[in-house]
């Protein structure tokens, strides 16, 4: 739109009330010093200024639908400028056939007096597609209480059923990133995990060997001073490289144990029985269905789980006081599913519900992403039992 859209403001009056000035006199010097108050084109400049800088299409109908006024938010949704909207009908421009009869009974209810508030209608931009937009309508009047037109103020609406669809499509995208970085981060584990066995494992298996073999040595040389002294030095260090060797060993298999991914998970769920009984010596046995041991589980399901297992046994070493654990593998339809029970003091249903416990959250979330179910409970005094089932449905037969 080609407007003005300057604001024009009145100066005050220069003249000041002085002391010495009548009562009379002084009463018109105040008022001669407030800003004037003029109707007509000012007023007019100001209105438009608001019309101008509205986000909302505002328009000013007759109540025959005739496009009175027309802002630049009316332009911009749509399509049409003011000049090719102005003096036609709005019913005619801009709607859709089927949606004319029913905008202009709502014209005539608000001539008649009634304000309408969200009005959800169809808008047909020039080139041909459709937008909704909320309307809300009252009467404007000039001078002398004379009927100028009807004012409507549109907001573009979005569909509840796009607003789902774009929650389910942002939902899916992280999810998706997630998946991608918990893939990633088992990857991560088990790469480190075949360094610390073949580099470091393998430094420390040479180191070992040289140090035997110097101890050899120095029993054979002839006796000469501090001889006893340096053996015994060198079986402390072997000592030492012994202890590394089991902490490196320990820590990578914690990092991703190479018969989960060279046998599978079932020897990986004994072989954490086996360490669970001699860490805590509570007994720790592993059941398994006989139809899963001819199953091949994907990687990723099988990780999971291992996963789980590992911080639910941690969870019993650290709090349940439990002397006997059991963990069963079942097929539950089309899901695989872990139950671990134990019989210690029972988790409280404040630690399950609690957002503080990062071992739970992260079991919790780590089978959603697999599109699974994580469920614990427990009974104080006798124990807890937690359970995850993850879908089958990459599983192939072996």
């Amino acid at each position: 739109m080609k407007r003005p859209r300057t604001l024009y403001l009145t100066a005050p009056s220069s003249r000041v009330p002085g002391r010495n000035l009548s009562t009379h006199t002084k009463a018109e010097a105040l008022r001669a010093s407030k800003p004037a108050i003029h109707t007509g084109k000012p007023i007019a400049h100001c209105y438009r200024a608001i019309l101008e800088a509205s986000s909302s299409a505002i328009l000013l109908l007759s109540t025959e639908s005739i496009i009175l006024e027309w802002n630049h938010a009316a332009e911009v949704v749509s399509g049409w400028t003011a000049d090719e909207a102005l003096g036609h009908s709005y019913v005619e421009l801009c709607l859709p056939i089927e949606a004319r009869e029913p905008f202009l009974a709502e014209l005539v209810r608000v001539a008649a007096g009634t304000e309408l508030r969200g009005l959800v209608s169809p808008l047909r931009t020039c080139a041909g597609s459709l937008t909704m937009l909320s309307w809300n309508m009252s009467r404007v009047f000039g001078a002398g209480g004379r009927l100028i037109g009807l004012i409507a103020i549109g907001t573009a609406t979005v569909p509840q059923t796009r607003i789902e669809e774009e929650l389910r499509l942002a939902q899916t995208q992280v999810d998706h990133a997630e998946r991608r970085a918990l893939l990633a981060t088992e990857e991560e584990r088990c790469r480190i995990a075949r360094e610390l066995h073949d580099e470091f494992g393998q430094a420390l298996t040479g180191l070992k060997f040289d140090l035997a073999w110097l101890n050899r040595k120095l029993s054979q040389a002839p006796a000469f001073t501090d001889g006893g002294d340096l053996q015994h030095k060198v079986q402390a260090m072997s000592g030492s490289v012994d202890r590394l060797l089991d902490a490196v060993r320990t820590t990578a298999t914690a990092l991703r144990p190479a018969m989960l991914d060279d046998l599978g998970l079932i020897p990986a769920l004994e072989y954490l029985a086996t360490a669970f009984q001699d860490r805590t010596g509570a007994r720790c046995a592993v059941a398994v269905a006989p139809e899963l041991l001819s199953l091949a589980l994907p990687s990723e399901i099988s990780a999971a789980l291992f996963r789980i297992a590992q911080e639910l046994l941690t969870n019993v070493m650290r709090h349940a006081a439990a002397s006997q654990v059991q963990m069963r593998l079942t097929r539950d339809g089309d899901n695989v599913r872990l139950d671990v029970t134990d019989n210690g003091k029972g988790i409280s249903p404040e630690r399950v519900t609690t957002t503080d416990s990062f071992g739970l959250r992260g079991m919790q979330e780590r089978v959603s992403l697999l599109g699974g179910r994580f469920h614990i409970a427990g009974t104080s005094g006798i124990g807890t039992t937690a359970s995850a089932a993850l879908p089958l449905a990459e599983c192939a037969a072996r």
